[in-house]
């Protein structure tokens, strides 16, 4: 009796949220249906891309170090 009442409950919880989901984006989800889409207009966004490591040089080998090799 009492798992039938918390899984009322959980249900009834969960509809709760999608219905306040539902009337949030209400109009995007009709846009959506719609056929129209935001991704079709997408804003521009400048991207700086940096490297977080620079790149490795080749080491260059001292004659002493050579010669102990």
């Amino acid at each position: 009796m009492i798992a039938t009442a918390v899984t009322l409950a959980i249900l009834f919880y969960a509809g709760s949220l999608l219905h306040q989901l539902v009337v949030l984006n209400r109009e995007k989800i009709l846009a959506a249906l719609a056929g129209q889409s935001l991704a079709s207009n997408p804003p521009s966004v400048g991207i700086r891309l940096s490297q977080r490591f620079p790149e490795p040089r080749p080491m260059q080998a001292r004659p002493a170090l050579r010669a102990a090799a």
